[in-house]
């Protein structure tokens, strides 16, 4: 018998426990001293899809601005030049409010 609650698209619905939001918003995103543009394509409290020219690797710790709001987090997978970020502390509610308006 195959179990079929330990195949990657269920598990990720399973660890994710906060609504996600789409849309595409510019960010400014930093590893040490390199600084990178790229665009979160959907963002919830506990983390982003993001895209960047640079490809960044999973463990790769980064900074994010944005609206003139910071957030850190780490690279938890990547793929091409999509990658997701999983932030250290879940972004409180008036800051989603303001990434996902963009104002």
């Amino acid at each position: 018998m195959i179990d079929q609650s330990r195949t990657p698209a269920v598990n990720a619905e399973q660890r994710r426990h906060t609504a996600r939001h789409k849309m595409f918003g510019p960010v400014m995103l930093r590893m040490g001293s390199v600084e990178m543009r790229g665009h979160f394509l959907d963002l919830s409290a506990a983390g982003a899809l993001a895209h960047c020219e640079t490809p960044l690797a999973p463990g790769a710790y980064v900074t994010v601005e944005a609206m003139g709001m910071e957030a850190s987090g780490r690279v938890v997978w990547a793929q091409g030049k999509r990658f997701g970020i999983q932030f250290s502390q879940p972004l409180a509610d008036d800051a989603m409010e303001r990434l996902i308006r963009g104002a």
